[in-house]
């Protein structure tokens, strides 16, 4: 996803030069000099064919303006992007609110209509030996009729982050999933997830007013 991609970049820039305005040229230059550095030592996970594989890119661009500002934009700062972020688009927390069950169904429909065909392509991917560690997906493990259920099985972000020196940048790219379910009123439960060692990454939304939300006393990234 291209359009994704350049806002992030945009952002990351608008960072730069709020935070480091006597230095932001030299920043972003470099960024941009290491990007495609960088880019040359993920793995091949299918690129435009992959709807997931924007992942990486976003990634790599996060770790490009780390290392372009010698590690100080970090994991904070993508805490802010995406904090920044939240707040650009929480207006439509006043269009859509998932607590109303008919959104909650349109919801899932459209999350399951993306994902059962995306699971059935990376395992035809795989078997033809292609897309790497690519993530698999597996719907609604928990077989719950509440919410939107699925868990990604591997991870190609956490193999390049564990190959090339930047876990201690996952975990805070991870929590940026928490961002776009609170823009509509959900609330992703999440319990574990590779870059803190297991297998997969589980997501579980809900509406955020639900028993289940209020009750759920924390989340992993």
């Amino acid at each position: 996803m291209a359009s994704m991609a350049n806002s992030f970049k945009k952002a990351f820039i608008r960072y730069t030069k709020k935070h480091y305005p006597d230095e932001a040229a030299e920043i972003i230059r470099k960024a941009d000099e290491l990007f495609p550095v960088l880019f040359a030592k993920a793995p091949d996970i299918g690129g435009k064919e992959n709807l997931m594989a924007h992942n990486m890119d976003l990634m790599i661009l996060a770790i490009s303006f780390y290392e372009a500002s010698d590690h100080r934009i970090d994991g904070n700062a993508v805490t802010e992007l995406a904090n920044e972020i939240y707040e650009k688009y929480r207006f439509l927390g006043m269009l859509v609110n998932v607590n109303r069950k008919w959104q909650m169904k349109i919801l899932k429909k459209s999350m399951y209509k993306r994902y059962v065909p995306y699971a059935k392509l990376v395992e035809e991917k795989l078997s033809q030996g292609k897309w790497g560690n690519t993530w698999r997906v597996r719907i609604n493990p928990k077989n719950t009729e509440e919410g939107v259920n699925f868990d990604l099985v591997g991870c190609p972000l956490a193999d390049y982050a564990k190959a090339n020196g930047y876990m201690d940048l996952l975990p805070y790219l991870c929590a940026t999933d928490h961002i776009i379910p609170k823009l509509v009123h959900a609330k992703l439960i999440r319990t574990h997830t590779v870059a803190r060692g297991s297998d997969s990454c589980d997501y579980w939304y809900v509406a955020d007013e639900s028993d289940t939300a209020k009750n759920f006393k924390g989340t992993l990234v």
